[in-house]
């Protein structure tokens, strides 16, 4: 028997050697570092702590912006995130957020729609990057995690073969577009390069300033709603909040659980929670069904215990939806938007007393003439 268990061990050895080597020649060959696991418990304390919190889905991550607020801030947002990982992503940072904090909570027209992911769901793999911890991430797939993050030499086979399948694919792309182009006659060579598609960065740093008077103006323009750029934007919006199979109105009530569950959260650590609708633009607002935010939205606020939570709904903001140069498509501003309607929130969360007049760091310098 001893030697039966010395000779299975001896070749689990052998195969956990094989993994590593062969990982590390993966490794090498495509310039890749190994990196031990982040952040497996919770963030710990920092000194300065933040003074602003803003959680939700691509709506927030691309429609906010603190560059010009005068207090410490941080977005968590990321694409897709649902209350549940919102939620989760505000335990991550429990520790490192002061009191009488204020935690943006982003309510967007598919928050109360969204299904639940189940743990074969390719959202999970969002943050088995070190944004949250293992034991917080919602519907953890155990075995996927430790392959990712724990022991990733045992996937060194298939993912060097998956890169190898890529790359030859890429050399097939590339000859067959060189071969299909016909060459110009002008001396320069044809270059052809394929457009690589990078994530979006959780982090906005770069986005312009923008003087108040720029932003004053640019919400005195006259409405400027048609644009052609927008019309396939909202047949694909449209199609997905009603017929994608990933939304829909039996999720309602786990939904409204969850936002309950993170007001609760905020009140227990003595932060102010504050709701927001962004804008999204009258293109998509018209391409829905009418009622589409009563029913979506304003109707899942009416039930849900918000504990006496302010809310600051800009989804119908007229000076914001009609102007079409606000927004990169039809559902999500562009910086420009976002600079203007984080300096409209940023109004309201002083008028209201949730920040100080002194967190207003825009500029109101007026223009050269």
């Amino acid at each position: 028997m001893l030697k039966i268990i010395i000779k299975i061990s001896l070749v689990i050895l052998f195969a956990l050697l094989l993994s590593v080597g062969l990982d590390y020649l993966y490794r090498k060959a495509y310039s890749m570092k190994y990196q031990l696991p982040q952040n497996i418990l919770i963030l710990p304390e920092i000194t300065q702590k933040y003074d602003l919190v803003a959680l939700g889905n691509s709506h927030s991550q691309t429609g906010l912006t603190f560059k010009d607020y005068k207090v410490k801030s941080i977005s968590v947002a990321s694409v897709a995130q649902s209350f549940e990982y919102d939620y989760a992503m505000l335990q991550m940072h429990s520790q490192q957020i002061k009191k009488n904090a204020v935690i943006i909570i982003n309510i967007s027209p598919i928050s109360f729609s969204q299904n639940k992911p189940g743990k074969d769901d390719d959202v999970n793999m969002n943050y088995y990057d070190g944004r949250l911890s293992p034991f917080l991430i919602p519907h953890l797939k155990i075995s996927d995690y430790l392959q990712i993050q724990i022991f990733p030499f045992v996937r060194a086979g298939y993912l060097w073969r998956q890169s190898h399948a890529q790359y030859t694919e890429q050399l097939a792309i590339n000859s067959y577009v060189a071969n299909w182009v016909t060459p110009s006659p002008s001396p320069e060579p044809i270059q052809i390069q394929l457009a690589v598609v990078h994530p979006v960065a959780a982090t906005r740093s770069s986005i312009p300033t923008f003087k108040v008077s720029e932003i004053k103006a640019e919400l005195n323009e006259p409405p400027a709603t048609s644009d052609a750029r927008f019309d396939q934007s909202v047949q694909f919006m449209t199609n997905k909040w009603y017929n994608s199979g990933g939304f829909g109105t039996q999720s309602f009530d786990t939904n409204r659980k969850d936002l309950e569950d993170i007001i609760a959260y905020c009140l227990k650590h003595n932060w102010r929670p504050v709701l927001i609708t962004i804008p999204i633009s009258q293109a998509l607002l018209n391409g829905l069904e009418p009622g589409y935010l009563q029913h979506f939205v304003y109707d899942n606020l009416a039930k849900a215990n918000l504990r006496g939570a302010t809310y600051f709904n800009f989804a119908q903001d007229l000076q914001i939806t009609q102007d079409k140069y606000l927004f990169s498509n039809s559902d999500h501003l562009n910086d420009k938007g976002a600079a203007i309607f984080s300096y409209l929130l940023l109004r309201k969360l002083i008028e209201n007393g949730y920040l100080p007049k002194t967190a207003d760091g825009y500029d109101y310098s007026t223009p050269a003439k």
